[in-house]
């Protein structure tokens, strides 16, 4: 065999060990359009899929757990696929066996708050109504609550709690992490919309709650406000709060207050104050902890079966 075939065969045999490789990676779709018909609302969302193994067809391919993930105020899924590199994380995490396979949902939300809103359309609904039975029809998932999670960072913090107290049958677990939360009367107030930030209300919550902004509906729609109804429900979500303790956004006050409140309701959150600011180099540290709060991990840790019809 001369130089040159070998160089050939070696060329080939690379070629051929990176597809390999590219094969027995997870998956991460973008851009896709989730529709209720019943209440008109859809949603664009990106998902990461898990990697299902060589021999994988649609009659073997086995049901996961889901989490929700929800970005931050004005950005989109791309946060947590780009900025949180997110497949990497996961892909490592599962490989290792620190959890299980599971398949994570990120939403387009803009600056919704995600709440309903004539600015931004209605994003709960959206993702109550269209996103959470689109992916349970769409990819193998497993289709209960004890099975489902939802988290966020930043104005997603306030969304996962928020629609976690809110619907507490569909999530058996929650994640908020330097959730931008404001307590009406709370020391957190010096830093919310109707105190020393009201001058820039109009950027962070603009349309949000109201035109112009409603405060009393912005108090309605707080996570503070659903604290009672989560603390009643039968079998609440589990609860885990993270913070920096340099978050320039004050999130640690609201957090420490949340986690307070929710302890006087009854309830036991988990909390963590980390060393780190409201940014990304926190977020990606705390994700392998985000997926290790214990009914998040009790969920991917449900025995992996086949599909669900």
């Amino acid at each position: 065999m001369n130089g040159k075939v070998a160089r050939m065969i070696c060329a080939v045999a690379g070629l051929l060990a990176s597809m390999a490789g590219e094969a027995d990676a997870s998956q991460v779709i973008r851009d896709l359009i989730a529709k209720d018909a019943a209440t008109g609302t859809r949603i664009s969302y990106s998902v990461y899929l898990p990697y299902t193994g060589p021999d994988a067809d649609d009659t073997s391919v086995p049901s996961f757990p889901v989490v929700y993930l929800l970005h931050g105020f004005g950005a989109s899924s791309n946060e947590w696929i780009e900025r949180l590199e997110l497949a990497k994380t996961l892909d490592a995490a599962i490989a290792t066996g620190r959890i299980a396979p599971v398949i994570a949902v990120m939403p387009d939300a803009g600056k919704s708050w995600y709440v309903d809103s004539v600015t931004f359309g209605d994003v709960e609904t959206a993702i109550m109504a269209a996103l959470i039975p689109e992916i349970d029809r769409r990819f193998s998932t497993k289709k209960d609550a004890r099975a489902r999670a939802i988290a966020g960072l930043s104005m997603g913090g306030f969304g996962a709690l928020r629609l976690a107290f809110k619907y507490p049958d569909s999530f058996a677990a929650v994640a908020a992490l330097s959730a931008g939360l404001f307590k009406p009367g709370g020391v957190s107030w010096q830093h919310g919309p109707d105190a020393a930030r009201r001058r820039n209300v109009d950027h962070w919550y603009g349309g949000t709650f109201g035109s112009p902004f409603d405060i009393d509906l912005y108090i309605a729609e707080s996570p503070f406000s659903y604290v009672s109804q989560i603390a009643a429900a039968a079998s609440p979500p589990e609860i885990l709060l993270i913070v920096g303790d340099d978050d320039w956004f004050g999130s640690y006050d609201g957090t420490l207050e949340m986690f307070l409140d929710l302890r006087a309701a009854g309830l036991k959150p988990e909390l963590r104050v980390a060393d780190g600011g409201h940014d990304g180099r926190l977020w990606r540290r705390m994700i392998p902890g985000t997926f290790s709060i214990h009914a998040l991990e009790q969920t991917l840790r449900l025995p992996v079966g086949p599909a669900s019809a």
